[in-house]
């Protein structure tokens, strides 16, 4: 193979958009593998699978012993990438676990890179894990520095927002990049600024693009109502915005923009919403109920729900399962997976498969439904690094790889 290729390896590859901006980096780049365990990500991979690299559907712990790991994927990579699950690290949702399993998975990415000694590995995760302590009461971020330090890396925390390099969403994730050779990485230089970092950034600001804002980024995409949709669309209007432009290179359909099915109640409390009034402040009869209680008014404060995405302002971070949590800029409904895929910048000729949304890993469980606890499109999207972010990483890293 040409020495000029540089073999990219990703682990935890969910949706693939990690290693998707990578190969929209440089040609130089070629992902070689992926390796994900969740059956409906897997098929999403498959089919965007344009260059028929090696797709490995398994849990990363089956992968117990050095020969396993060789003997998985045999062509040696030099730069390993990869979101360990960080659920139990995340700043949002309920209290956390120290003990969660899920907070000792870089152990295994850890492995990996130690028997395939890339040159460089860029390892993702939310910025809890700057002040998560285990059991123990220590510091997460110190034990993984020791763990990759003990193979012999040098490694680099970076904290970056996904919105500073072209993404339409504030997304503030941390990057742990280690180098084999001992050289420390600086992060790469921002290309777009917050309107609030204006000021900040003083005169600089005039060399940088302003931050991508959601109607920028979606605006073209085609009017629906709630309950209205398909998997594969025509566009019906033209794109008016460099972002919409690059959005649909290479795709001449829409995937994945269907809506979620409202109930007329929940489409007028969607409509005072788009007015400028707060859940908390809805007409009585529009108030969110209690389930299962007689017509009561909830007292749950729905401080993630209900968020209207403003048409002239960057979007609010996409979590991993968003189908409530925002509400169009200017459509009386919650957003499509495609939308959230443009808020996450993937482009429109990538396609997401199985279920749009699915019920809780709980409820699956009381029903007895276990083998169907796969990611929906929703929890695909919302976990992904963003394409552009990963680009943007990408691209400098490749003065680092010479």
């Amino acid at each position: 193979m040409n020495k000029k290729v540089i073999r990219v390896m990703d682990l935890f590859a969910g949706a693939g958009g990690f290693g998707l901006g990578f190969g929209l980096a440089s040609e130089k780049y070629i992902l070689t593998c992926s390796l994900e365990v969740d059956k409906w990500a897997v098929e999403t991979l498959k089919a965007n699978n344009y260059n028929e690299h090696l797709i490995i559907q398994n849990d990363i712990r089956t992968f117990d012993t050095d020969k396993k790991i060789k003997e998985a994927c045999s062509d040696k990579p030099d730069i390993i990438i990869g979101g360990p699950p960080c659920q139990g690290f995340s700043l949002a949702g309920p209290a956390k676990d120290p003990t969660d399993p899920r907070n000792s998975l870089f152990k295994n990415y850890a492995q990996w890179v130690k028997v395939h000694k890339p040159k460089i590995f860029v390892m993702e995760n939310v910025r809890g894990i700057l002040t998560g302590k285990n059991e123990k009461g220590e510091k997460v971020i110190d034990i993984i520095k020791r763990t990759f330090e003990s193979i012999g890396y040098t490694v680099n925390i970076w904290e970056l927002n996904a919105a500073n390099f072209g993404v339409p969403q504030s997304r503030e994730r941390v990057f742990i990049v280690g180098s084999k050779k001992g050289m420390k990485i600086p992060p790469p230089q921002i290309t777009h600024y917050l309107p609030s970092e204006k000021i900040k950034l003083n005169g600089s600001a005039k060399h940088l693009t302003q931050a991508i804002t959601v109607i920028e980024a979606i605006g073209d995409l085609p009017f629906l109502r709630a309950g209205e949709g398909h998997e594969v669309a025509d566009y019906a209007e033209i794109a008016s915005t460099q972002f919409q432009i690059s959005s649909r290179k290479n795709a001449d359909k829409i995937y994945n923009h269907v809506t979620m099915s409202h109930t007329k109640r929940i489409v007028k409390r969607y409509e005072e919403i788009l007015n400028g009034v707060t859940i908390d402040k809805v007409s009585e009869d529009l108030k969110v109920r209690k389930r299962n209680g007689n017509g009561v008014v909830s007292e749950t404060e729905y401080n993630s729900n209900y968020r209207h995405l403003k048409p002239d302002m960057i979007s609010y971070t996409i979590p991993a399962s968003f189908y409530s949590n925002f509400v169009h800029p200017n459509q009386p409904r919650n957003i499509t997976s495609r939308e959230a895929a443009r808020l996450q910048s993937f482009p429109d000729n990538y396609v997401f498969k199985g279920k749009r949304t699915q019920i809780s890993s709980k409820l699956l469980k009381q029903l007895g439904k276990d083998d169907e606890n796969h990611l929906s499109q929703y929890n695909q999207i919302g976990n992904a690094v963003p394409p552009l972010l990963s680009k943007a990483i990408a691209q400098h890293l490749l003065e680092y790889l010479k």
